[in-house]
């Protein structure tokens, strides 16, 4: 092991140690004091420079993401879902069948994992140190967030913070859900997987819900165009459409019974149409 990486390990372990621990016998540091701590160590002592450690921050999106407890779906959204949507090795798809609140507990922990795995290749082709691994960083991030609110506001404080980053998620992932339910790639003749469609994604073409939900609803779009800002989605004919539109099937697919009674039946009717 490189002597910077283990400095970094050896930082980490310690600042992990006293957030954990809360405080130490005689030392008057609470979890914040040791998370702030680990941090500037790590610039202090050289695994990390001071230009790197900004450089590593998107702030333009960890900011929200981080304020709901999710900073890795910048990365399992866009080099997992983007590639493999409507396709089994993605977290993010829905299969036909499969309830809401089961995949909640899929998705979840493959998302964090998907981002894990992404950055421990994007780390080892580039021979980077472990600290730039941003899935790494985004846990770092998270324990300092909560290390500063238990800080200020306590336990009370963090347990707020912890239940409105579940709202959040689930509200994010509900859109997940119905965004791409039942709807699967097909194969090309030579056996490699086609390229994903517009009909691998379900809609909504009320000019009013989009307006409420900044377009959206007009998620075949999205895939079209991935780098595109949500307000300049466009409709796209013949793109599958949600018979309840976003807000609808969001409420919808809370009650996974009647979800499936409305929506199963529209699957099967665009999988017998022809390609």
């Amino acid at each position: 092991m490189a002597p910077s990486a283990a400095i970094a390990l050896t930082i980490l372990v310690l600042t992990y140690v006293g957030v954990a621990a809360g405080r130490l016998p005689g030392l008057r540091i609470n979890r914040a004091g040791f998370a702030f701590l680990g941090g500037a160590a790590m610039i202090a002592f050289g695994p990390m420079k001071l230009d790197e450690a900004f450089r590593a921050i998107e702030l333009d999106t960890i900011a929200m993401l981080t304020g709901m407890s999710y900073p890795q779906f910048r990365i399992a959204h866009i080099f997992g879902h983007h590639r493999w949507a409507g396709t089994e090795r993605d977290a993010a798809t829905a299969k036909l069948g499969e309830g809401f609140y089961a995949f909640l507990a899929r998705t979840l922990p493959s998302q964090w994992k998907e981002a894990w795995e992404f950055e421990q290749r994007r780390c080892s082709s580039r021979a980077l140190s472990m600290l730039e691994n941003r899935t790494l960083q985004d846990i770092l991030a998270i324990i300092l967030v909560y290390a500063g609110i238990i800080a200020g506001f306590g336990v009370r404080g963090a347990l707020f913070f912890l239940f409105q980053s579940a709202v959040a998620i689930v509200v994010l992932e509900l859109f997940n859900y119905i965004a791409h339910y039942g709807l699967v790639r097909g194969m090309r003749a030579n056996g490699r997987l086609a390229p994903l469609s517009d009909a691998c994604s379900w809609n909504t073409s009320n000019e009013f819900a989009n307006l409420l939900l900044f377009n959206m609803g007009r998620h075949s779009d999205h895939h079209r165009r991935p780098a595109a800002a949500y307000p300049l989605l466009a409709g796209v004919s013949g793109a599958p459409e949600l018979p309840l539109g976003y807000s609808g099937s969001i409420l919808l697919a809370l009650l996974p019974p009647l979800w499936r009674r409305v929506m199963d039946p529209c699957v099967f009717r665009l999988r017998s149409q022809p390609e």
